[in-house]
Parts: C-alpha cells; structure tokens; sequence
C-alpha cells in the first residue's frame, strides 16, 4: 500500500491506497479526511499502536506471501521499489508489491523503467493480510470478488503499469491463503480515473473541501467557531434538527435499555469470566491488563517546574450541543 511505504518524502498526489477515499467507498477514511492529509501533507505521520503492528505484520507477511504465490502458480515475482507515475495524469502515483513474471514477453514500458533486455510483467501482485472476520468481504478464490478499496487499488496499478491483470495474494485469518485475479477494464478505468481526477481538481488543487459525511468530516472542515456568529437554519435543515432530535432520543432510549439488559447479564455472572449457551461462549467479563497511567495532577504539585517545561496548550475542540426547543 502507498502510504504504508512512504516516508517523509511522499509523493503529492493520489495513490493506490487513496483511491476509494476519494471516491468515498473506503471504510477507512471519508473523501474530507483524505484532502486534509493532502493539503496538509500529513499522510506520512507517523503511526503508532495497534495500527503501526499491523502495517509492520503485512510488511514482514509479503515475501511470505508472494513466495507462497509463487509456489502455487509457477510463476516468478519481483519487488518493484520505485514510485510508479503515469504518463498523462500528473497526480497519479503508485508503489506495487509485487510484479509478476514469465519468460517471455520484453519490457517495452517506460513507466517500469528502460531496458530492452529485460522481461515484461505479466501482472500486478498485491499481497494482503484480513482478519477472520472480514471472510464474508472475499468471494470465491480465482475470482475478481474482493473488498472495493482492493479492486479500486489493482484498477489503479494497471492503469499505472499497463499491466492486463492484477493479482492478490491474501492470508484470511493466518491460516486461508487465497489468490484472486482481476482483469484489466478499460472503460471501468477511464470511470475511475475521470472521478479521482475530479476529486483532485475540484477539492485538492482548488483547496475546497469536499462534502462532509461524518461529523469529524465538519470538525475538520470548520475546526474553529466565528465568535457571535449565527446562522438562520433553512427549511431542510430545521427539519434535520427535529430528525436528529427524533433518533437521538431513541438512540438514547436503545441505550438505556441496553445497559439495562447488561446490568442484568453481568449480575447473573458474578465473578465468573465466561458465560456460555448451550456449551458455547457467547460472553466473557475479564480484566483489563493493568495500566501505567502519568498523574498530572501529582506531578503539577510536586515537580511544577518540570510539569510546565513538558506542558503543551492545545485548542479546544468544537461541541456540538442540541437545545431544547422552545
């Protein structure tokens, strides 16, 4: 994936991993998340915690991966470590895993790099790792079934490439190895690179933020208030307000009775760690690891000096709070 490859020196511009962000058919992050990044080139900050282990798992999993690919196909592959760009389109950039080779075919594409000696690719490989809970996203092995960030990703190194096909090797729950094959479209390429073109074109050079579709989406677009400044609601926005009024006071009614019924669970539990139906486990109530946690409060009175010295101010985030109405 290209931003999990990239350090400081990212490329400006829409990657393979971008794609269905931009397009707002990423599960991961909104159309407005994306162009904030973009704009504020923070798409190579650092991660950290759960996230940064597994970026670290799927990089020590790829040779793996493409060995055990190429255990099963008969067919070589060979990292591709430089920056991809297309020809025509400026803002479009990639970092594949894997290219696929077979005696043959020469490579007459510049973009793979010149020489008239060297072999063709025949494909595009990309190896992924899924948890055991995201099977039911994957189709049958062989065909082009799989998750929409990963066919819009193979869609946007084949156009890079000129590659007719683009392959994913993927480990399902550390033990289903499964190969997927994608074929070449044009016309379903020309339809995502004319929407990302868009995207980039209208939001990301223009620096106007798309259409927000969380509510982090509006923090992020309006991080700050005008002091004093109201706004009069239009006919479809006062009818949101008494929707949202509407869902929130049975969300809330849903959320009593939920902790309710928990309440009542944990009750019958006691200090049991499991609770099973019919010999399954279908709850457990366990403790949390013990955690270290800095007092501030201590380390302000005892040491006020160090505290200060370590101490950042940070802007208040913007609440939104719904009024009574009159």
């Amino acid at each position: 994936m290209d931003q999990d490859k990239d350090g400081p020196g990212r490329p400006f511009g829409i990657g393979g991993s971008d794609v269905a962000a931009a397009l707002g058919l990423s599960p991961y992050r909104t159309p407005m998340q994306l162009w904030h990044e973009l704009l504020s080139r923070d798409v190579a900050g650092p991660v950290r915690g759960a996230a940064a282990l597994h970026l670290r798992f799927g990089q020590h999993a790829e040779p793996f991966l493409a060995e055990e690919y190429e255990r099963c196909t008969g067919l070589r592959t060979r990292a591709h470590a430089e920056t991809l760009r297309h020809p025509r389109h400026g803002f479009m950039f990639g970092h594949v895993d894997r290219l696929v080779y077979a005696s043959g075919a020469k490579n007459t594409d510049r973009a793979l790099g010149a020489g008239a000696e060297s072999e063709q690719p025949t494909a595009v490989l990309e190896c992924k790792t899924a948890s055991a809970f995201s099977r039911q996203g994957w189709g049958t092995a062989g065909t082009d079934q799989v998750p929409t960030q990963y066919l819009l990703q193979c869609v946007w190194y084949m156009a890079l490439t000129g590659c007719p096909s683009a392959e994913l090797a993927v480990l399902i729950g550390n033990n289903d190895f499964r190969i997927y094959s994608v074929a070449r479209d044009l016309q379903l390429e020309a339809a995502v690179i004319e929407r990302v073109e868009r995207f980039w074109n209208d939001h990301v050079i223009a620096k106007t933020p798309p259409k927000a579709l969380r509510p982090e989406d509006a923090s992020i677009a309006w991080p700050q208030e005008q002091a004093g400044a109201s706004v009069q609601a239009s006919e479809e926005i006062a009818g949101a307000v008494e929707l949202y009024r509407h869902h929130n006071a049975l969300a809330s009614e849903a959320e009593g009775e939920c902790e309710r019924l928990k309440a009542q669970i944990m009750s019958f539990m006691g200090s049991a760690e499991r609770l099973t139906v019919g010999g399954h486990a279908v709850a457990t109530w366990r403790s949390a690891s013990p955690a270290l946690r800095l007092d501030a409060r201590l380390l302000s009175r005892e040491h006020p000096q160090l505290a200060a010295a370590y101490s950042k101010r940070s802007p208040g985030a913007r609440r939104f709070l719904l009024k009574e109405p009159r």
